[in-house]
């Protein structure tokens, strides 16, 4: 085999651990008329970019759906030329050759000609009203549309810029394509509950949205996970005790994301397929260091952050060790 047809192997995989239920309670979801929009929402890495993946994979792969699925991080939205470039993308297969141009981020979300777009860009033309034609010729080609919008908080520079009623309308579009004219299903996801509350409160969303968490692991399924390190993360180097496993389900908790990351650290430190608790010990102390800081560093901006940090030491992670860190030195 050459070196260009070689594929890539790597030491470990992105885990994806029993989101039967989330996809279930999706797919039934997708399954009826559509008459709201559905939120998604959760800590940061709990998996809802990965689960909107599978989702898209197992349930929406047929012709029957057209997805308009992009996720905001790829993209800068700071003000309204930001927001037509990113949700309307020239379709250059019906102008010249000549002509014809790459842009750097190709979403695909609405191919219009190149005059419309630039109709949408000097104001003259409402985005709105091009979004509905654009669902409607959808729709009438029996397909069923589908808008995905991952990474909401991306908007947020929008919303800061003073330009919040764009962000209005969105929504107020989105409401009248499910709940008024139930032309499409609209989700979408973020790890921001704060930004996510004001725009549900700013555009009057009560009773037109349905909100759907994505929580971290549960314990069992963390420790299903960490007992089955090959199978679900092609971890071959070590195997862990359970000693072991109940220490990270101690500190570290469900998190993929902290867990992937020890994971990944404990590859180049295992001895013929052997960690020793006091390695294992010495990297989970070493992040619990790291997370320590960055909340006395999210704490010092405002001395209030530090009281709601040490109240929630007290009454809800007694036995985090992270969070008596947080309490005993600051």
């Amino acid at each position: 085999m050459s070196l260009h047809n070689r594929a890539i192997d790597y030491t470990d995989k992105d885990a994806f651990i029993n989101r039967t239920k989330e996809l279930n309670d999706l797919a039934n979801w997708i399954k009826r008329k559509p008459n709201e929009i559905l939120f998604i929402y959760g800590p940061k890495s709990s998996g809802k970019t990965t689960l909107l993946a599978k989702f898209i994979e197992f349930h929406l792969n047929d012709k029957h759906f057209n997805i308009k699925h992009f996720n905001l991080r790829e993209v800068l939205i700071a003000n309204y030329i930001d927001f037509i470039q990113a949700f309307f993308e020239v379709d250059y297969s019906k102008i010249p050759k000549e002509v014809k141009q790459k842009s750097q981020y190709s979403l695909k979300v609405f191919m219009l000609s190149k005059e419309i777009k630039k109709s949408l860009e000097n104001k003259t033309l409402d985005p709105f009203v091009v979004m509905k034609k654009e669902l409607q010729k959808i729709v009438k080609k029996g397909k069923r549309p589908v808008i995905i919008i991952d990474e909401l908080q991306a908007l947020e520079d929008i919303y800061m810029n003073g330009q919040r009623e764009l962000l209005k309308e969105l929504f107020n579009f989105f409401v009248a394509m499910t709940k008024e004219s139930h032309l499409c299903h609209v989700i979408i996801a973020s790890s921001d509950g704060f930004f996510m509350k004001r725009l549900f409160e700013d555009s009057k969303l009560a009773k037109t949205s349905k909100f759907f968490s994505v929580d971290y692991l549960n314990e069992s399924d963390t420790k299903y996970w960490l007992n089955h390190l090959e199978k679900e993360s092609l971890i071959k180097g070590y195997t862990l005790t359970s000693n072991q496993i109940n220490m990270i389900w101690k500190y570290i908790g469900g998190s993929m994301f902290e867990i992937s990351g020890l994971l990944g650290d404990l590859i180049t430190v295992a001895t013929e397929t052997d960690i020793t608790d006091n390695v294992l010990e010495m990297l989970i102390l070493k992040r619990i260091k790291e997370n320590r800081g960055r909340f006395k560093r999210y704490a010092r901006l405002n001395q209030k952050k530090l009281f709601y940090l040490k109240k929630y030491s007290i009454s809800a992670c007694k036995s985090s060790i992270l969070m008596k860190w947080i309490w005993n030195h600051s």
